[in-house]
């Protein structure tokens, strides 16, 4: 039995939940999920302009709808797309068409005729390891935090993305060997990660919870019912225990991703282990973190050596 994953009225939708059941049976649920949500949009787009043939959705029609999501947000949505985020429904579009070309339902790929916006290339943002350190050594008061400090210990230790750990697997750990195996990574590329002493400590913690808790399904990170935890449960929970810890940041699984990269990066001076443990396909990915690192060496540099120090304003005034 076929599954609905869109639920509009529109004709359209007929053809987006064929091409979904079909891309169910070879890749991920997070990536059917990004696929679900890219067509949802842009189906709704189309029926705010009575367009009810793929046929009628050329190059013109998907540029409009682009545009349109940079700018402002649409109808069910709260926020208007980042070029990432816009970068990634194109992706998503693109497949979908192709779909739609090989099932001969149109004649031409019009997605791919569109061209990515250009991407903001800012910094990610990264939290010091002394405020890290104040969240991480905080006391779990109950087994719930037990759970979510285990969360942010393989977070930050691992450098996962959020979409790996919902989709970690009790059969994907290795304390013994303190090693995790990240499945169908992004990319679809599988990849071993170390996990370092704190994590297997929390994550043992966890275990005995999860234990006593009689969890039967597979997944690391369940709920007290058992259900495996969601994206949005995993986010929610580590803003919540970096808030009780008194840390006035907004913290997210992505952070802790980037702050591992750049402090590994800073200690290491090694690009290519970070690329590893990132699971970057392309190092010029990776080499972003390279301008955090030369931020970190120039204050060093300014601190330490005796002939950069920089000669503040009011001794110059004072000459």
């Amino acid at each position: 039995m076929l599954k609905e994953y869109i639920n509009l009225q529109s004709p359209l939708i007929s053809e987006a939940n064929l091409f979904l059941n079909h891309y169910a049976t070879m890749y991920e649920a997070h990536s059917v999920r990004v696929k679900q949500y890219s067509l949802t949009q842009l189906i709704q787009f189309l029926s705010e302009r009575e367009i009810e043939d793929w046929c009628d959705c050329d190059d013109r029609v998907l540029r409009e709808y682009i545009i349109a999501r940079a700018k402002k947000p649409i109808a069910g949505s709260k926020q208007k797309l980042s070029s990432a985020s816009l970068d990634t429904q194109l992706a998503s579009i693109r497949i979908f068409f192709e779909y739609l070309k090989e099932q001969s339902i149109i004649s031409h790929n019009y997605a791919r005729l569109i061209t990515p916006p250009k991407k903001n290339k800012r910094l990610p943002k990264v939290v010091e390891a002394d405020l890290l350190n104040q969240i991480l050594d905080r006391k779990p008061e109950n087994d719930l935090e037990c759970r979510d400090l285990a969360i942010l210990e393989l977070l930050y230790s691992s450098g996962l993305r959020l979409a790996e750990i919902t989709d970690l697997n009790l059969e994907n750990l290795d304390l013994h060997e303190h090693m995790v195996k990240v499945i169908d990574g992004k990319g679809g590329k599988d990849r071993l990660v170390p996990v370092g002493e704190k994590a297997v400590s929390a994550i043992d913690q966890w275990l005995l919870i999860r234990m006593s808790w009689g969890v039967e399904d597979g997944a690391l990170f369940t709920s007290q019912k058992g259900g495996r935890l969601s994206d949005r449960q995993i986010s929610r929970r580590v803003k919540m225990y970096a808030e009780k810890s008194g840390v006035n940041i907004n913290l997210h699984p992505h952070l802790l991703r980037h702050s591992m990269a750049t402090h590994v990066l800073e200690s290491s001076q090694d690009i290519r282990l970070v690329q590893e443990l990132l699971g970057h396909a392309d190092i010029s990915t990776t080499q972003i973190y390279t301008h955090l690192n030369f931020n970190h060496l120039a204050k060093v540099f300014d601190k330490a050596h005796p002939r950069a120090k920089m000669v503040r304003k009011k001794d110059k005034e004072g000459k």
